[in-house]
C-alpha cells in the first residue's frame, strides 16, 4: 500500500508515535535532569535526538501534506495557531507558577522582574533565557526550567522553508529534493568544520524534515512495506555509527517512522486528543519540579514513570483548553477565507421581513498535522 492510502488521516499511528518520541524525551533527560548519569544512547546516539529526529521526521510528512491543500496564508494561520499558543501558556506557567513553586520547595530565590523578563526575551520562539533568578541553582541541571523548547523555532523555521518550496506551482518534488540535498550537505559540513552553531543545529533537523517532506510528495509512488523497511533500517544503522543518523539516515529514518505509523495498530491513540505536545513542553518542568522534591531519589526509570504520570494532566489540560480551541479558531478562519475566495458580487439586501438562507456547512474537521 502506498504512503498516501496508508497514511489515511484517521487510519494511522503517528500520533501514538508523537507520543511515544515525546515520552523518550522525559526518559532522556532523565539522566541529566536527575542526575543519574549520561543520557541513555542507541547506536552512540541519545534517545533524546532519536525522539527528535522522529518528530521531524513525522511533522516535515505532515506539514508537506497541509501545505499542498492549503494557500500559504491559510497554512501559516494554522501552523502559528497550533504551535504558539501552547508554547506561550507554558511560558507562563513555568515563570508564574513552575519557579515560585520551585523557589518555596527549594532553597532559590523568586524574582518578578527574572519572571518577567523569562516571558519578554522568550516570547517569540527564540529561547533566550532558561533560568528564573536562583530558583535551579541548586539542581543536578541548574538554570534551565525548560530545556525542549528550543526545538520549537527550528520546527517553526522548517515551516516557513517547506511552505516557500512548496509555493512553486510546477517541479515541486526536485525543488523539495535539491533542499534537501543542500540541507544534509550543509549539516555533514558543518559538523567538521567551525561554523554558527545555530546554522548547524537548524540543517540537521531540516535535513530530517524535508525527508518526511519528500515522502509525502511521493506519497503515490511509494509503498509502505517490511521489504523496504528492512533495508531502511540497515541504512540507518549504519548512518547512525557513522555520525551521520540526521543527514545520511534521514529518508530511510523517515521511512520507518511512516511505515511504523502504518503498520503499528494504535490508530485510536491520539486520533481525537493528541496530547504529545503537552507532553513535549511541559515534561522537564514538571522534573525539575520533582527533583527540587527530592523525587529523583528513586531509581532512574521510576522517575521517568512518575515524571510521566505527572506531567498528563499539564498535557491534557494544554490540549483541551489551548491547544484544541486554536485549532478550531483556525479551522474558521480557513473556512471563512475559503467561503470569501468563491464568493460573486455582494448579495443584495434582503427585504424587510425576509432572510437571505444560506447552506449549513459542516464542521471545520480538526486539523492533525504538526
Amino acid at each position: 500500500m502506498t504512503a498516501a492510502r496508508g497514511l489515511d488521516s484517521r487510519q494511522n499511528s503517528l500520533n501514538f508515535l508523537r507520543l511515544v518520541f515525546a515520552v523518550a524525551v522525559i526518559a532522556s533527560h532523565t539522566a541529566s535532569v536527575g542526575g543519574y548519569g549520561r543520557e541513555p544512547e542507541l547506536l552512540g546516539v541519545t534517545i533524546g535526538t532519536w525522539a527528535v529526529a522522529g518528530f521531524f521526521a513525522i511533522s516535515g510528512y505532515l506539514i508537506a501534506n497541509s501545505r499542498t491543500h492549503r494557500d500559504f496564508g491559510g497554512f501559516l494561520v494554522r501552523r502559528i495557531l497550533r504551535i504558539y499558543p501552547g508554547y506561550l501558556v507554558c511560558l507562563v506557567l513555568t515563570a508564574l507558577v513552575f519557579a515560585p513553586l520551585g523557589a518555596a520547595i527549594g532553597s532559590g530565590e523568586y524574582k518578578w522582574s527574572s519572571a518577567l523578563g523569562y516571558l519578554y526575551k522568550n516570547s517569540y520562539l527564540k529561547i533566550n533565557q532558561y533560568d528564573i533568578s536562583s530558583t535551579l541553582d541548586h539542581v543536578p541541571y541548574p538554570k534551565v526550567w525548560d530545556g525542549s523548547l528550543w526545538t520549537l523555532r527550528h520546527e517553526f523555521i522548517c515551516y516557513l522553508l517547506v511552505a516557500a518550496v512548496l509555493t512553486l506551482r510546477r517541479h515541486r518534488l526536485q525543488a523539495v529534493l535539491a533542499a534537501f540535498v543542500a540541507l544534509a550537505a550543509i549539516a555533514i559540513f558543518s559538523q567538521h568544520h567551525s561554523h554558527p552553531a545555530q546554522v548547524g543545529t537548524l540543517s540537521l533537523l531540516a535535513s530530517t524534515f524535508f525527508a518526511g517532506s519528500l515522502i509525502a510528495l511521493l506519497g503515490e509512488r511509494i509503498s509502505l512495506t517490511w521489504k523496504l523497511a528492512v533495508p531502511a533500517c540497515a541504512v540507518l544503522v549504519a548512518s547512525a555509527l557513522a555520525g551521520e543518523m540526521n543527514t545520511l539516515g534521514a529518508i530511510p529514518l523517515a521511512y520507518i517512522c511512516l511505515w511504523l505509523g502504518r503498520a503499528l495498530p494504535f490508530h485510536k491513540v491520539g486520533r481525537r486528543n493528541d496530547i504529545s505536545y503537552g507532553i513535549y513542553i511541559y515534561g522537564m518542568p514538571v522534573q525539575q519540579l520533582l527533583v527540587l522534591a527530592h523525587v529523583q531519589r528513586v531509581s532512574a526509570p521510576l522517575f521517568t514513570l512518575i515524571a510521566t504520570v505527572a506531567t498528563i494532566p499539564l498535557a491534557m489540560a494544554s490540549w483541551f483548553w489551548v491547544e484544541r480551541p486554536a485549532l478550531r479558531a483556525a479551522g474558521r478562519f480557513d473556512t471563512v477565507i475559503r467561503r470569501q475566495l468563491r464568493m460573486g458580487p455582494p448579495l443584495p439586501t434582503p427585504a424587510p421581513g425576509k432572510a437571505l438562507m444560506g447552506p449549513r456547512h459542516a464542521r471545520q474537521a480538526r486539523d492533525v498535522v504538526g
